[in-house]
């Protein structure tokens, strides 16, 4: 009887610790059909934003033969826009701005090795980033929030070199949550801001101390919440 309940034991131990694994990586996929159930997909217009000296070209290309979007950027790159603006160095995509209900951008990144940049954001249009994602030279990927910001939560290792699907969760709703999902799996939540003007965006957004980030997107896609 107590081999029996040590051999038990052992394989809840075991159970757990693999399933602590696959949530932390996202090394797995499960099926996403789910996650969009009560979804519909939005058309959305977009831009490319790029530093304000070079041609969209320079830092972002469009293949329309296999939906991949380029994204690179150097630090030493300029901003975006012409003084006084002072961010960081860009090559990212605005999605279409949205305010009421529940929304999702879906899409597949692969990140190149030495990258060290945000690589989506859910983003308040009035007060910047609500959340942001953050790949880092050694294919960590963490969540950072800006009302949160002891908050630098790991989502996902081993992340570079390879196709992953990333979903951000944007309850606009008065007490609504932003969701973080990885191969489909909830890695993160966090309080929402409640009702006003949001956007998605996606690509590489470089941080202090790197070089030259890149990413490639595929598959991109809004989704909004069916109202009953």
């Amino acid at each position: 009887m107590k081999q029996v309940v040590s051999q038990l034991c052992a394989g809840m131990v075991i159970i757990l610790v693999l399933g602590f694994a696959h949530h932390v990586s996202g090394a797995g996929t499960i099926p996403g059909a789910g996650l969009t159930d009560g979804w519909k997909p939005m058309p959305f217009t977009h831009e490319i934003q790029h530093p304000f000296d070079l041609k969209t070209g320079d830092r972002y290309d469009f293949d329309p033969t296999n939906d991949i979007h380029h994204f690179w950027v150097r630090f030493t790159d300029k901003p975006h826009a012409p003084p006084p603006n002072k961010t960081n160095a860009r090559s990212e995509m605005k999605l279409e701005t949205y305010r009421d209900g529940e929304f999702m951008f879906d899409g597949d990144v692969m990140i190149s090795p030495g990258t060290y940049a945000c690589i989506g954001q859910v983003f308040d249009a009035a007060h910047g980033p609500e959340a942001m994602v953050v790949a880092h030279p050694d294919g960590t990927v963490t969540v950072q929030v800006h009302d949160l910001p002891k908050v630098n939560d790991v989502v996902s290792t081993n992340a570079i070199g390879h196709w992953w699907n990333l979903k951000m969760q944007n309850d606009t709703r008065a007490g609504g949550q932003v969701k973080i999902y990885v191969d489909n799996v909830l890695v993160a939540t966090y309080p929402g801001r409640g009702p006003r003007d949001y956007y998605f965006k996606c690509g590489v957004y470089s941080r202090e101390g790197s070089d030259l980030s890149e990413v490639r997107y595929r598959n991109i896609k809004m989704w909004v919440k069916a109202k009953p």
